[in-house]
């Protein structure tokens, strides 16, 4: 088959490696080395295009290839309509039999529009959302403010609209005061990207996220995740889009969770995917939920409309190796996904991400390193590049402001694929090392702790 993947992330780079056999053809913002490569060996080709947003240009370019199957796990290209002019362009036969295993624009609005989802929440269940006001002026953030302040509530401030998961601030973390926290939301809704605020209680417990593919009926199980947001060991620091991720084997639950709550969340997407049925929308991919497990049961923290980044390539070294990835994204895009169509090995998992020192800090400088893919593939590690550039041979150098690069493994446990990783850190990577890391990413004495949260 031939595949146009728009995506330029180590989750991208993962994907990639499951789609072997077929013809590769890369649509991103940056000339990632491991998807050039991909594509190139398979006798596709890695276009540059300006901006994931650019909507009629993808489509132009997706249609000169006229491929079987389109994906991507880009947030604002669903956002910004992508699927809905492929599928415009399918109908009047411009691009015959093209197959797109992901939601369109208003399915997808489940990320894209906190209002619409804490919404379509209450609907299901709302004992799973956690306080909130949903506001548009400055007068209701001083109102909802107040509300918090009085019962000595600390708050969370989350943009309605898509910020690449850098624009939530909590209080305790990011912000100091119930003031500080009224500047930021007043900040946010001043913002040209942004139609409104949300306002909710700061959640109190550890948080989980799951990688679920569905074709809007079948949901496949996959092991929980639980992810690493902030940039510093400690979980402080500024948000970041993920420093790495672990999960446990196929049927152990993290710490601070029992199998009633897996359950429990598993269902509630079911129900979900029900309640869009019943708007009319045919939610079709990857669906990302993130849930706390507070002292007060389950709350949903927010549902993403595509794979994550770590999270995704921890799911997607799991499968089974004799997992067709290709045939079962052809089934969830005709609807007929079946259990048996993606399954899990029994293993544990761990992605750690390198970044950049300037990362979620500054944006202006670059920063060179090298690294030996073979000597860390030799380890049982996968290299997932990101926002880096191939300058010659083993040297490399970050691009922008997003994560650089990310090592993956798998073991009995998250701290033993751990140790894969950090091994590879020290024997493939030259010294000193020009990236950070968060040390405490799959660590056997920070997941212990969390069975007290």
């Amino acid at each position: 088959m031939d595949i146009v993947l728009l995506g330029d992330k180590g989750r991208d780079d993962a994907m990639a490696d499951r789609l072997q056999g077929h013809k590769l053809h890369v649509l991103g913002q940056c000339k990632n080395p491991g998807l050039v490569r991909k594509s190139s060996l398979s006798g596709g080709q890695f276009h540059l295009i300006d901006s994931t947003k650019n909507i009629t240009l993808i489509a132009d370019i997706v249609q000169s290839i006229r491929p079987d199957i389109f994906i991507t796990n880009f947030d604002d290209s669903l956002a910004n309509g992508i699927v809905d002019e492929l599928r415009k362009r399918v109908a009047d036969k411009r691009i015959p039999d093209l197959l797109i295993p992901c939601p369109n624009k208003d399915a997808s609005r489940i990320e894209w529009d906190k209002f619409y989802l804490r919404e379509l929440i209450d609907e299901i269940d709302q004992q799973y959302n956690p306080t909130n006001f949903m506001v548009t002026t400055t007068h209701d953030i001083s109102k909802a403010i107040s509300f918090f302040q009085k019962k000595h509530i600390k708050v969370a401030i989350k943009p309605r609209n898509l910020t690449g998961g850098k624009g939530v601030k909590v209080m305790g973390k990011h912000l100091n005061s119930y003031k500080e926290a009224k500047e930021y939301a007043s900040f946010v809704l001043s913002s040209d990207s942004q139609t409104g605020v949300e306002i909710q209680e700061k959640l109190v417990g550890a948080e989980f996220t799951l990688q679920l593919f569905t074709d809007g009926k079948v949901i496949i199980r996959p092991p929980e995740t639980y992810d690493y947001p902030y940039r510093e060991d400690g979980d402080v620091g500024p948000g970041t889009g993920g420093m790495g991720a672990f999960s446990m084997k196929r049927d152990v639950r993290l710490p601070f969770l029992v199998q009633k709550d897996y359950d429990t969340a598993i269902d509630l997407m079911e129900r979900l995917l029900i309640k869009l049925k019943d708007n009319g929308l045919d939610y079709k991919g990857v669906l990302y939920p993130t849930f706390f497990k507070t002292p007060n049961g389950l709350k949903i923290v927010e549902i993403n409309a595509r794979g994550g980044d770590p999270e995704l390539i921890n799911i997607l070294d799991l499968l089974e190796d004799d997992v067709d990835l290709v045939n079962a994204l052809k089934l969830i895009a005709e609807g007929n996904l079946t259990q048996g169509s993606i399954r899990y090995k029994d293993q544990a998992s761990a992605v750690l991400y390198l970044v950049s020192p300037n990362y979620c800090y500054s944006s202006s400088q670059t920063y060179d390193f090298n690294l030996d893919t073979e000597i860390i593939e030799a380890l049982g590690v996968k290299v997932r590049f990101g926002a880096t550039e191939l300058v010659k041979g083993k040297h490399f150098r970050s691009v922008g402001a997003s994560r650089t690069v990310g090592l993956s493994a798998l073991g009995e446990t998250p701290w033993a694929a751990r140790k894969k990783i950090h091994d590879a850190i020290d024997k493939g990577f030259s010294k000193p090392l020009a990236l950070q890391f968060r040390n405490q990413v799959a660590d056997k004495s920070y997941i212990k702790k969390l069975s007290t949260q």
